[in-house]
């Protein structure tokens, strides 16, 4: 049975201990705080809010042992990280002119028969460019898998063997929010994945990101002006036909019915779920069984309360 429990940000009030005693679990209990970089093993505050032992996987720390060890390796995440940095690049060069086509059919007065079609048209566009970014990304990332196997990296195996036996033997892990894209990268590098679609997993903020499919970073009300939502990288893809939304309270334009409506038309058939402090969204192979201050956006551009199935 696949279970994971996806939390908002855990501060001002936590709800990580609810979700833990919810769990019927036997083993340890394991923690990726890998999103914190140098903040990642100072997990005192966690333990009182789970209120029972708690190990970190040190997934950050373990990387960055082996990079410094393995400089052919250290090289070659720089090459693809660089190479997705320019792809990122290109991508909203093309996504920028696309999305303002969009709004502005959306909000445009016409005959409604021909409106429609030229609306989802537009939104066919960019969910077109959105999967071939995603494409270009997992190329990316299968041509860095290839050329690091082909190397000689005993420390790195090392390190990958013992994580593994560590989340075999847990019980329960738990992912920590953070940089969503440090926090993916490092569990990707220890080829986590797959293990963690066998586990019972609570991930919360970031970490919750990290276990879908695609990662889409958002914020309608940044300090510099509205900015588009855009697709950073593949998911893990444990949770399916899910886009998640931490912080969403503070960081979408509620108001603005015309963009949530685009924003949701144009990740459909996935979900848009909010997660923000206090929310709950516990998934039993993939169906939703529990959910508590969640909300998914509407093709109209409301929301509606995120409910069980």
């Amino acid at each position: 049975m696949s279970l994971q429990i996806l939390l908002g940000p855990q501060r001002p009030a936590p709800n990580l201990r609810q979700a833990v005693d919810s769990v019927d679990f036997d083993g340890p209990i394991v923690v990726i705080t890998a999103g914190w970089r140098d903040s990642e093993g100072e997990i005192e505050e966690l333990r009182e809010d789970v209120g029972r032992p708690v190990e970190d996987l040190s997934l950050y720390q373990r990387a960055e042992e082996v990079f410094a060890s393995e400089p052919d390796l250290r090289a070659l995440k720089r090459e693809r990280q660089d190479r997705l940095r320019e792809l990122q690049g290109l991508y909203r060069i093309r996504l920028l002119p696309t999305l303002a086509a969009a709004r502005r059919l959306m909000r445009a007065k016409a005959d409604p028969d021909l409106l429609l079609l030229e609306q989802r048209a537009a939104i066919s566009q960019i969910r077109a460019l959105d999967r071939h970014h995603l494409r270009r990304i997992m190329a990316i990332h299968r041509d860095f898998d290839l050329r690091r196997s082909a190397m000689n990296i005993p420390l790195a195996m090392a390190q990958r063997e013992e994580v593994h036996c560590m989340v075999k033997g847990a019980g329960l892990v738990l992912i920590a929010g953070g940089h969503v894209a440090v926090l993916l990268n490092r569990i990707r590098l220890f080829g986590l994945a797959g293990l963690l679609a066998q586990k019972p997993v609570i991930a919360w903020s970031a970490g919750a990101m990290a276990l879908s499919e695609r990662i889409v970073l958002f914020h309608q009300k940044a300090p510099q002006g509205k900015n588009d939502a855009e697709v950073l990288d593949v998911g893990l893809g444990v949770v399916r036909q899910r886009v998640l939304l931490p912080h969403a309270r503070t960081r979408i334009d509620w108001g603005n019915r015309e963009r949530l409506a685009l924003f949701s038309r144009r990740f459909a058939p996935a979900s848009c779920c909010t997660l923000d402090n206090g929310a709950m969204i516990t998934l039993q192979d993939a169906r939703v069984v529990l959910s508590a201050r969640s909300f998914v956006l509407t093709r109209t551009g409301q929301k509606k309360a995120l409910v069980s199935r």
